[in-house]
């Protein structure tokens, strides 16, 4: 495997992205840094940030691209070991978040690549649908998914065109089982 301290997982809700960073932490024993539980967690606080939070993502929207930068530079500056290798789930979801993830793995001395699972809305809709029926989530009921796609073509995209522009992307096609996924990032990897 190529020397890589770093994976951003990209991708449309649904994509599979936080099922692939578990399962990535296993074999390639890496730490994710969980935005998104991170986020929900401060959503579920009462008060003025928690309830801030909770609407924005409730909505499904995102929140301001700072805030996810916060999470990954207090991390790097309070959590990271010499030797560390981490999982983004969640981070670089705008070009903003794209340039400061860039930014701080290359001063902190981390080799990154970006993974992009890539699936069709149809693929994403459905599987939002069907984590609703377990998980419950507010942002994955129907009336949210597709501003999320939505939000996803306008502000994903850009980063996802700014990693390739930096040689720092793979595609992988999300349309799969999720074990043939996780085979096809590991083989990317090598």
């Amino acid at each position: 495997m190529k020397n890589i301290d770093a994976l951003i997982m990209i991708g449309k809700p649904g994509a599979g992205k936080g099922t692939q960073s578990g399962i990535l932490k296993q074999k390639l024993r890496m730490e994710p840094i969980p935005y998104g539980e991170f986020f929900r967690n401060i959503a579920s606080q009462s008060g003025f940030l928690g309830d801030k939070v909770k609407n924005t993502i409730d909505e499904g929207s995102f929140l301001p691209y700072w805030m996810s930068s916060y999470v990954l530079i207090d991390y790097m500056i309070h959590h990271m070991s010499q030797h560390a290798r981490i999982i983004l789930d969640g981070a670089a979801r705008t070009k903003e978040e794209a340039i400061v993830v860039h930014k701080v793995l290359t001063w902190f001395e981390r080799e990154y690549v970006a993974v992009y699972i890539d699936v069709p809305d149809e693929v994403a809709i459905q599987r939002l649908s069907e984590r609703l029926d377990l998980l419950e989530r507010e942002d994955d009921k129907p009336e949210h998914i597709q501003k999320r796609l939505d939000t996803h073509n306008e502000l994903v995209v850009p980063a996802i065109e700014y990693f390739q522009e930096k040689g720092k992307l793979i595609t992988i096609n999300g349309d799969q089982p999720m074990e043939s996924v996780s085979a096809d990032i590991l083989k990317a990897l090598q």
